[in-house]
């Protein structure tokens, strides 16, 4: 079976408003990194590195899950 996600770790480059940042791949592709409403927000500062939850059919969003 495919998978439908992938986990991955993201760098916090910045951030874009209390619930989302903008954050890179390890290969350097720049994404926007989020939380849910419905999940505790993250205090991340540029650099923090954190693990990430992708769409196999869109890379350009990141959910958050650590």
């Amino acid at each position: 079976m495919i998978p439908v996600t992938v986990i991955t770790e993201v760098i916090i480059q910045e951030r874009h408003c209390p619930r989302s940042w903008h954050a890179t791949l390890p290969n350097g592709r720049k994404v926007i990194a989020f939380r849910t409403q419905h999940e505790p927000t993250l205090q991340l500062s540029p650099g923090d590195k954190a693990q990430a939850e992708l769409s196999v059919g869109d890379f350009s969003q990141a959910h958050l899950i650590g």
